[in-house]
């Protein structure tokens, strides 16, 4: 009796026909990558290095070519210009701020009236440089004190002027004490211009 034999050649499972990766291809484009990126960092390093070695040399031409320039002129004369230029800063300092009691007593001059005297003058400068004055006066008449106190309020050298403790002597004359203020301007002597005397109506003579 013959047996059969039943074969079949068709594949029970489909085959992957997909390609294989080429694993040396991707390790190829890593190291490039790599490399690429490591000769950047290599290139950037030699330039801050050649830089600095530019900075340095730079530095000491100008340092040397400094030398020179100074080695070119006199030391003793350069100390002595030194020491003149010190003088004259402390020279136009102490200019600023010297003041002349004479502009006062031209400013007094030209604005007092006839029928009024002053004497026992006294003058003082604060810590704040504000300048103020102290007088007895003696005038021929009250309504002369009054046109003073007027002529005084109305300059702007003189501030906040006071007459105070009138009274009559006797002689019939009135006597008071006077105190003001004076503008600090007035009295700098770089500011000193002689001022021309003032001619004041004096209706009380």
């Amino acid at each position: 009796m013959e047996s059969k034999i039943s074969t079949s050649f068709i594949p029970k499972k489909t085959l992957n026909t997909a390609p294989r990766r080429d694993r040396g291809s991707s390790i190829g484009v890593v190291f490039l990558i790599t490399l690429i990126i490591f000769i950047g960092i290599v290139a950037l390093a030699v330039s801050a290095f050649l830089y600095q070695q530019f900075l340095v040399q730079d530095i000491s031409r100008k340092k040397s070519s400094l030398e020179r320039a100074r080695a070119a002129f006199d030391p003793n004369l350069i100390q002595e210009l030194s020491r003149l230029d010190d003088r004259i800063e402390a020279s136009n300092s102490i200019l600023d701020n010297h003041q002349t009691v004479s502009s006062l007593f031209d400013l007094l001059e030209s604005i007092t009236l006839k029928s009024i005297s002053f004497d026992n003058f006294s003058y003082k400068t604060d810590e704040t440089g504000r300048v103020s004055i102290v007088m007895d006066g003696k005038a021929s008449s009250f309504g002369s004190v009054a046109l003073q106190s007027d002529v005084f309020s109305d300059n702007k050298f003189i501030e906040e002027p006071i007459f105070s403790n009138l009274n009559l002597d006797n002689k019939g004359n009135v006597v008071f004490n006077f105190v003001a203020f004076v503008n600090p301007q007035l009295v700098l002597y770089k500011n000193f211009i002689p001022i021309a005397p003032a001619e004041v109506e004096d209706n009380n003579l």
